[in-house]
């Protein structure tokens, strides 16, 4: 129990990158991890073999893609690039390797009874520290650290030094605790979970994160269909009120369509006004296709080879001399600008093999996780979280195990 908590408070804390040791890249989230990671990985020394699974094949995999596509990359950007931003050099190359021994460990450790504890402690260690940290927005609880909770005056960023962090860790506590919420196996538990997720969405909100809204509303969308489609599976067993409900839906879809028609225009505006404000606001629309669109002309210039670890961009609206370089806001042309076509490959690959086992394990809100994942790494760099590596290991593994626990019962049903 100690050390699920421990490594649940990590997890959750990681974030808070104002909680951090002054200018290092450690705070008490990424301390819990490593002593985390230590003892496990001595527990891991005693035992004669290390059982593969999932998770651990398809994580272990992108690591090894992206640990070669990176140094590809570095031997072509150290021979052609004019000048290196050396300190954002060496906090990828920790990053990476820090990452990369948590998340394998994550793999190894959670699959295991005990992967639905430790989701329960994130949900709810996760829902409580985002309700601090509102609490300590509005001015209800004080911290003995020189942390501001907002930024610009109108948009919350607790513990975290961007908003779209804080928007990262509210959208997967929300997905998380709508799982399980619908695999819960009490009603006193789907409660429980699903109060986490009514207290995480308005923190999410609150941080003013397009990300947020866009990524939420896209894993909402996904919830529904799959959920839908498993409800409509039951009419093989019999008529249930969820399968009613959904079939007199799309019984109702077309007079739903054609009573809206007249109204289509309208919304179109409304999309349109609503679109123009979000890219004008701070010029971060112009700024974000500046850097993707310089992203993608460095990616190719380098041969899709890559550049390696750290930032390459340059061009950005507002310039500042060398050795500063920006990242491009989008993971998969980021990995592409530092690791080549393989680095993307490397992504793409885990995407949909993530958003495929989740699918076909027939579990929505995981089905849903991984459509939030995409979508938010689409307008952030968000491998080098590590929550992100938790949500992908939670697919991987919940999906091997209602897979197997389907063939089971089959197994079971099977005629002699």
């Amino acid at each position: 129990m100690i050390m699920d908590s421990m490594l649940a408070f990590g997890l959750v804390l990681a974030t808070a990158t104002q909680l951090r040791f002054g200018d290092t890249p450690f705070g008490p989230g990424e301390m819990c991890l490593v002593v985390w990671m230590g003892i496990c990985l001595f527990r891991q020394a005693g035992r004669p073999t290390l059982a593969s699974n999932p998770a651990l094949s398809h994580v272990a995999t992108f690591w090894l893609i992206l640990i070669t596509a990176e140094s590809v990359g570095a031997i072509v950007g150290f021979a052609t690039e004019r000048f290196f931003d050396i300190a954002h050099i060496i906090h990828d190359i920790a990053a990476y390797s820090f990452l990369c021994g948590v998340s394998c460990t994550m793999a190894v450790e959670l699959a295991s009874e005990h992967r639905r504890r430790v989701t329960w402690l994130v949900a709810l260690f996760g829902t409580a520290s985002l309700s601090l940290q509102v609490a300590h927005a509005y001015g209800l609880i004080r911290l003995p650290l020189p942390v501001d909770p907002w930024i610009y005056s109108v948009r919350l960023r607790g513990w975290s030094t961007d908003p779209n962090q804080l928007g990262l860790v509210a959208a997967l506590l929300t997905v998380i605790s709508i799982h399980l919420a619908d695999t819960a196996t009490s009603h006193v538990k789907m409660i429980a979970a699903a109060a986490c997720a009514a207290l995480t969405v308005p923190v999410g909100v609150l941080s003013l994160s397009d990300s947020f809204t866009v990524g939420m509303l896209a894993a909402s969308i996904v919830f529904l269909v799959v959920k839908s489609s498993l409800w409509l599976a039951t009419f093989r067993r019999g008529v249930t009120f969820q399968a009613a409900s959904v079939s007199l839906a799309l019984v109702g879809l077309p007079v739903i369509v054609a009573g809206a028609v007249p109204l289509i225009p309208a919304a179109i505006d409304r999309v349109e006004a609503k679109s123009d404000a979000l890219y004008n606001e701070d010029n971060q629309g112009d700024a974000r296709f500046h850097l993707w669109a310089e992203a993608y002309d460095k990616g190719m210039g380098a041969a899709m080879l890559g550049l390696g670890p750290g930032p390459h961009l340059t061009k950005k609206v507002w310039k500042e001399a060398p050795p500063h370089k920006f990242e491009s806001h989008n993971t998969p042309l980021e990995l592409f600008v530092q690791g080549g076509l393989l680095a993307l490959l490397a992504i793409v690959l885990l995407y949909a093999s993530m958003f495929l086992a989740t699918t076909r394990a027939k579990l929505p809100a995981l089905a849903a996780l991984s459509c939030a994942i995409v979508v938010f790494s689409l307008f952030h760099f968000i491998i080098r979280h590590p929550i992100f590596w938790f949500a992908v290991i939670l697919c991987f593994l919940e999906a091997a195990f209602a897979r197997s626990s389907r063939l089971m019962e089959n197994a079971d049903v099977a005629p002699p």
